[in-house]
């Protein structure tokens, strides 16, 4: 791997992670209709994703801070039930429980998200979905619900959107988004949410596709470009998101979907 197309991943992976248009989706397509075109090795692919990873908490770096403390706090302070805190100790406890159903569903959809690799239509028909999603969390929702409103009826509907996401072509962050939008949650919260949650997701599914294929060659030069590449633009890309959500401007994105959506269904 060269360093100009290390840099080329790490930019569309940090892009892609967190705009609303599948990165999953994108790399299916790009390897079925780019002639040369092939899926980057096991361990680079996953240095891209700790480097969104690592965007995340450089942007969320204070509410991560405010949930750890809130664990400690568990032990150190079991009785505390006020304020703040308990706002903390009750989005631990949803993120855990929104993560259970997304293990179940995407550990059962694994045969399935290897066929739709084969069938570029499918990843077509699955970024219509996440067109619609988008379109509808535009026009529904009344966006009114802080952090401290949400509930367990929440937790597993984003829970269970984000394992279905899985599929290559629905948007993770689009899908979880919408589905919190949809629940009246304001758009700060939403994204906050979304973006939580995905972190055991995104390592627990790159350290079990680690154990199933191990490492790989190790290419120093590429993989730093790659690495800092994916993270300056995930970090910029997570700010836009927020941006965008706040000021409902995900129709675009909607547009840009259906087009790429529907071109991938007939040239599949």
């Amino acid at each position: 791997m060269t360093v100009f197309q290390a840099l080329a991943l790490g930019v569309l992976q940090g892009a892609t992670e967190f705009l609303p248009v599948s990165s999953s989706g994108h790399l299916v397509l790009a390897e079925s209709l780019l002639p040369g075109a092939e899926q980057p090795a096991l361990l680079f692919d996953t240095i891209l994703h700790l480097a969104t990873l690592l965007a995340i908490v450089l942007i969320l770096r204070r509410r991560i801070l405010h949930l750890l403390l809130a664990a400690w706090s568990f032990v150190s302070r079991p009785a505390e039930l006020d304020g703040a805190v308990r706002t903390d100790r009750r989005w631990l406890l949803l993120l855990a429980l929104a993560s259970v159903p997304t293990a179940i569903i995407g550990l059962a959809m694994r045969g399935l998200v290897g066929a739709a690799r084969e069938h570029p239509s499918w990843v077509g028909a699955a970024l219509l979905v996440t067109a619609v999603l988008l379109l509808l969390s535009e026009r529904m929702g009344r966006r009114e619900r802080s952090a401290e409103s949400l509930g367990v009826g929440d937790a597993l509907l984003i829970g269970v959107v984000q394992g279905l996401s899985v599929m290559p072509g629905i948007s993770r962050s689009g899908s979880t988004i919408a589905a919190a939008l949809f629940r009246d949650v304001n758009a700060a919260t939403a994204v906050e949410f979304s973006m939580l949650v995905s972190i055991p997701a995104i390592a627990g599914a790159n350290l079990l596709e680690l154990m199933k294929g191990g490492t790989g060659a190790i290419e120093v030069v590429p993989f730093v470009a790659g690495f800092a590449a994916a993270f300056v633009t995930g970090a910029f890309s997570l700010k836009a998101l927020q941006w965008l959500v706040a000021e409902r401007r995900l129709l675009p994105f909607a547009v840009y979907c259906t087009l790429i959506g529907l071109g991938a269904m007939v040239l599949g």
